[in-house]
């Protein structure tokens, strides 16, 4: 025999609530235990800590990028010192042409040894750029100085 089924309409299963939902019950304990939306307060918990993260590595790109051009700026006011008694040729000069798009906090230049052996030492310190400087964070006062030193022999000059 083939079980009919009760397509008749009960009153309590037409309600708004179904019995799959813990509030229908009453019971706390089964709405501590439901863990819908837990997801979207996860994710927003983790957010701004995924967002510092990234705030983190790009000011550490910037130092990177900073390092790499101070190296290079020192380099082309070392290169501009050796050969500075042969041209007329400037090293400070030939620093901020190289490091144009930084602000440059310091440049020296130091000769020691003497006669054939006379070396000279340009460094450079530049301010690396702090991540949106004013706008994101307060960041005024504070500064991330970069050094970079060459040494290089000094050109002689020919009588």
């Amino acid at each position: 025999m083939e079980s009919r089924k009760n397509w008749s309409i009960n009153s309590k299963a037409s309600s708004t609530r179904s019995t799959s939902d813990p509030r229908a019950t009453g019971s706390v304990l089964s709405c501590l235990q439901d863990e819908s939306g837990s997801q979207a307060i996860e994710f927003i918990g983790v957010l701004p800590l995924f967002l510092l993260m990234i705030l983190i590595v790009w000011q550490f790109a910037l130092a990177a990028a900073a390092a790499v051009t101070a190296k290079h700026a020192a380099m082309e006011g070392a290169r501009a010192a050796m050969v500075e008694d042969v041209r007329d040729t400037s090293f400070e000069t030939a620093v901020r042409n190289a490091a144009s798009s930084y602000k440059i906090k310091r440049v020296d230049k130091q000769e020691f040894g003497s006669g054939a052996d006379t070396y000279v030492k340009v460094s450079v310190t530049l301010n690396a750029p702090l991540i949106m400087n004013d706008k994101l964070f307060d960041t005024s006062g504070l500064e991330l100085p970069i050094t970079a030193e060459v040494t290089v022999r000094k050109e002689k000059r020919e009588n």
